[in-house]
């Protein structure tokens, strides 16, 4: 993997910028929030899980404080698993731990009950190392098992794009270490392994509309800074979500 080195330097940064803050990997809080919320609507107490790509831990953590689990977590940034190890564990109601570990060599066959990502498999930036990494994912699970995928896909954007074009806004780009997925391979290929896809969730599609483009041209039109996290962004997170104007979604598969 070249692009190795790429990726291990900028959550290298990331680390050193943001600490333990829940800020790590994803400054918009409104986000980081809903991808906490939905992440627990699908997890049940007493199951065993693993994370991968659980960045600094924050997020792994506040998941802990309300679901039961028997929690793993992995990711192969050296410096965010230190920090990870660093969370304070206090009001966690099961078990959890950290480990260093890349997603391409894992070797767990079938023991955990849930596997979960949060904007994980996009690091991978060939579609061969993205289906490898579901590969080893799908071995992970036991049978009857559920594999939740939170990532950025090309469907989203491209809606996304759309709409801001439309008003003359610019279009939003992938992040230079980032590969979005394609919704459909991914589906496809997974069906191959032995996973059924069951539902896909649009959580952010309202919030990113509201945010991406209304927030933005009005902001603009007036001829003002965009600052995220604002008060006015902020009420868009909590609308019912529709459409598909996000990148970020979650796709649910069953093994």
């Amino acid at each position: 993997m070249e692009y190795k080195k790429l990726i291990k330097e900028h959550y290298k940064q990331e680390a050193e910028k943001n600490l333990l803050s829940l800020a790590s990997t994803m400054a918009d809080q409104n986000t980081r929030r809903l991808e906490i919320e939905n992440i627990v609507d699908l997890l049940e107490d007493d199951k065993k899980c693993l994370e991968v790509g659980c960045g600094n831990g924050s997020a792994s953590i506040e998941i802990s404080k309300v679901k039961k689990l028997d929690l793993t977590c992995i990711d192969f940034s050296t410096e965010l698993i230190s920090l990870a190890k660093k969370q304070p564990k206090t009001g966690i109601k099961g078990k959890i731990d950290f480990y260093e570990g890349d997603i391409l060599e894992l070797n767990y066959k079938e023991i955990f009950d849930v596997v979960f990502t949060e904007r994980c498999i996009i690091n991978l930036l060939t579609w061969d190392d993205q289906k490898k990494g579901l590969e080893k994912m799908s071995d992970a699970l036991k049978s009857g098992g559920s594999l939740i995928l939170l990532e950025a896909f090309n469907d989203g954007l491209e809606e996304l794009n759309n709409a801001r074009k439309d008003i003359g806004l610019d279009q939003i780009k992938p992040a230079y270490h980032n590969l979005y997925l394609n919704k459909d391979l991914v589906i496809e290929y997974l069906k191959e392994k032995g996973l059924n896809f069951i539902k896909e969730n649009n959580f952010l599609s309202s919030y990113f509309f509201g945010s991406r483009i209304v927030y933005p041209a009005l902001v603009l039109a007036n001829k003002q800074e965009i600052k995220y996290n604002s008060a006015f962004v902020k009420y868009f997170s909590f609308l019912p979500s529709f459409g598909n104007y996000s990148h970020i979604k979650i796709l649910v598969f069953k093994k």
